[in-house]
């Protein structure tokens, strides 16, 4: 049986998860990088992408996040998420539409976004939209 670790993810508005895991891949601004239990403690910031986890069944789960940073101990790893949306919970057509607004804006359309806004909005959007097809 493989060790397990604490994984919580925090949102600014709720607690997106907070369970036992075997391990956990997480979207650092270096690039994704592998947590085990009694994993080396370290604190990373993180990039817009997804948390990927194997929970205490074996089965794999993903987590879209928006950036934040990720704090790891021995036997935890606390992931503080700008915003945070598990892979069943994320509404495609909502993506979609974000999606289009995004480029429409950094086409020019009418919108306040500015092209680094709109650039940032679309990452976000296809990242959402990836996770989802994921599940």
């Amino acid at each position: 049986m493989a060790r397990e670790f604490t994984l919580s993810i925090v949102a600014p508005d709720r607690q997106v998860l907070d369970e036992a895991v075997q391990a956990a891949v997480i979207p650092g601004t270096e690039g994704y990088f592998g947590v085990w239990a009694c994993h080396v403690p370290l604190i990373a910031a993180l990039k817009a992408g997804y948390v990927e986890y194997v929970d205490t069944n074996n089965q794999r789960h993903y987590v879209a996040v928006d950036g934040g940073f990720a704090e790891v101990t021995g036997d935890r790893v606390s992931v503080l998420a700008d915003a945070a949306l598990r892979a069943q919970d994320i509404d495609v057509s909502r993506a979609e539409q974000e999606l289009e607004r995004a480029r429409n804006a950094l086409h020019g359309g009418d919108s306040t976004m500015n092209s680094e806004q709109a650039v940032a909005e679309i990452e976000k959007a296809m990242n959402r939209l990836k996770v989802a097809k994921m599940s």
